[in-house]
Parts: C-alpha cells; structure tokens; sequence
C-alpha cells in the first residue's frame, strides 16, 4: 500500500501554495478549495475499502495501517463539515425560499441517484451469484440494510437534509435557533441509532454537519480572531492542539470524546487551509465525482473479488481503481441528463431571443 500513498502524497503536494507571513487564503472554504480537499479524502476512502478485500501486513503495509488507524471515521469529516458549512451558506443567501426547496431538491435528488446506485448492486449481486434475502434487498432501498453497497452515510446525509428543514422551517429561517436546533436534533439523531444497535460508525462523525454551519453562522468572528496575523493563527491551533490530543488519547472510551476529536480535526483542517492552499486539476476532478466513486467503488471490488483477483492485491486495486472511475464518469453523466428532465430550471416569464 506505500506505494498508492505516495502517489496520494504526491497529489497534495502537487499546486500546494504556502500563504506568506502574516497573509491567509480568504478563499479557504470556497468550491474549489473543498472540492480539491474532498477529493484527498474520496481516495483516501478508496484505499480503505480496497483494503478490505485484501490481506495486508507487510512491511509496506505499516505506513497506511496506521495512517488508516488513526484517521478511522474521519476520512468523512471534510464531506460532512463542508456540506454543513454549504447548506446554511445557501439558506443565508436565499433564505425561506430554499429551506422549502430541500424536499423537492437536494433530498429528492440524492434519493433517487442512492436508488439507482442500489438497483446497480442488486444486478451486481445478481451477477455474481451473491443472494441476499428479501427483507434484506428491500430495506437496502430505504439504505437501513446494505447489499453490497455503502449505505450509512446517504442515510445520515437525507436524515440531516430533514432535520434541516425541519428546524428552519419552524424557525421561519432564523440563522441561530436553526442551526442550533439542527445540532440538537443531530444529537438525538446519534442517539437514536446507538440505541437501535448500529455500529458507531453510522453515527460518530454526524456532528460535523452541523459544525460546517456553526463555522458558517460566526465565520466574521472567527476570522477576526484567527486571521489577525500570523501569531493569533499559531496560538489559535497551538491551544487547540491540546484538547485535540487529550480527545485523542481518549476517543475509544465514549461517544462524546470522539466527537470532540473528530471536530477539533476538522477545524484544525479549516485553519490549515487559512494558509495553505491545497489543489490541482487531478484533486478537483475527484473531488467533483465524490457522491459517484464513493458510492459505486464496491461494485467492481465485488466483482474482481469473485473472479479470484483479490489474491493479487496490486492488481486488484489498480483495476477497481480504473474500474470505479469509469462508473463513476457513466454513472453522473447519465444521472445530470436525467436530473435536467426532471428538475428543469423554472424561468419567469417569457425570454426573448437575443
């Protein structure tokens, strides 16, 4: 595995810009910016589902067995603290009007490409010979179950789009009681599912959603502070290097240490990208097909496992990296000709021809 980390390093390190003394990067939670960060974590993703079907152990191993060790559940946490931060963005520049828009928009559109992904794993499995029962199969749809496919985070991803418009809905907008209402309501959303007995990963990272919009909600502030000069940055990470490590240290032992850790993670990431600027071509383009490659990398996985490649495991991944990317590639361009039939831009009046 060193060697696909070296060409993740390599990609990071490739257009990475430095800000110089006591200057930062405004633009660190733009598109771009999060795209190409998404992109990091999408391979990173990748590698730890590859190694799932593969046996490691080498010598070559130990650097990705512990980056994998440590990292754990936070190979999301850019994907869930950005499309927090994205989501109360919107709702700041469009207000009520795109809160009513999340149910026929964003919840329906993930909805129905999930689905479509879950119809690919059923002919998969079908394919392959893997059977599964029909509670199971039918509950897949509604992303509780899983035939193959991931399933967790989508139905942490459409549980959230609710609880969003749910909680601006009722607050008629209102960017503090909607927000904290979302991180309250993102809480009892964890606890729920401890409680049905899911595994932890379903639910320990949920948190930074509402993070990216609590970032969102006081961002002048926190920039006024931390974005002063080059000392206000240091100190800012140096001091929360200290909870950061003591959560660390302590993540195993209760639910609410590992969310600490997860989101101190996640805003020294933020403060990091204040002054360096990560991204390339290569990143961005990942970045902008993560839904795709994250969802449908299993499938080829699935399939050069069961002819017996697994056993390669260099081979095995390269191809289901190839694999995944040209699913990925079918897989959106099918789905935005499919997204523009349904959901066409509604235009007010009519536009004469120029």
């Amino acid at each position: 595995m060193l060697v696909y980390l070296i060409v993740l390093m390599l990609l990071v390190v490739s257009g990475m810009q430095v800000a110089k003394k006591d200057q930062f990067f405004t633009g660190y939670l733009s598109k771009e910016q999060t795209t190409a960060i998404n992109g990091i974590f999408v391979l990173i993703v990748f590698l730890s589902h590859a190694s799932t079907y593969v046996e490691l152990g080498g010598p070559l191993d130990a650097a990705y067995s512990t980056l994998k060790g440590y990292l754990r559940q936070l190979i999301v946490a850019s994907f869930l603290f950005y499309s927090g931060y994205g989501m109360l963005e919107s709702i700041k520049k469009k207000g009520m009007a795109y809160v009513r828009s999340i149910p026929g928009k964003r919840f329906s559109k993930v909805l129905l490409h999930m689905e479509i992904a879950v119809a690919l794993f059923l002919v998969t499995d079908l394919a392959i010979g893997k059977h599964f029962g029909l509670k199971t199969t039918l509950l897949s749809f509604t992303f509780w179950e899983s035939i193959g496919n991931s399933n967790w985070y989508i139905f942490a991803i459409l549980c959230l789009y609710l609880i969003v418009f749910f909680s601006f809905l009722v607050c008629r907008a209102n960017l503090y009681i909607g927000t904290f209402l979302t991180a309250a309501l993102s809480v009892v959303y964890a606890y729920i599912l401890l409680r049905a007995g899911k595994d932890t990963w379903w639910y320990n990272t949920v948190v930074l959603y509402p993070l990216g919009m609590l970032w969102s909600l006081f961002k002048p502030q926190i920039e006024k502070v931390v974005m002063k000069n080059d000392i206000a940055w240091f100190l800012c990470a140096g001091v929360l290097l200290v909870p950061y490590y003591f959560c660390f240290l302590r993540r195993d032992t209760h639910l609410a240490w590992y969310d600490l850790w997860g989101g101190l993670f996640m805003i020294l990431l933020v403060l990091l990208t204040m002054k360096v600027r990560i991204g390339n071509d290569i990143l961005s383009w990942f970045g902008s097909h993560v839904f795709s490659i994250y969802i449908l990398q299993r499938i080829p996985m699935m399939v050069f496992t069961k002819l017996g490649m697994a056993d390669h495991r260099y081979s095995f991944i390269t191809l289901s990296f190839l694999a995944t990317l040209v699913l990925a590639v079918l897989f959106d361009t099918a789905l935005s000709k499919l997204d523009a039939r349904i959901w066409k831009p509604r235009t007010k009046g009519k536009v004469e021809p120029q």
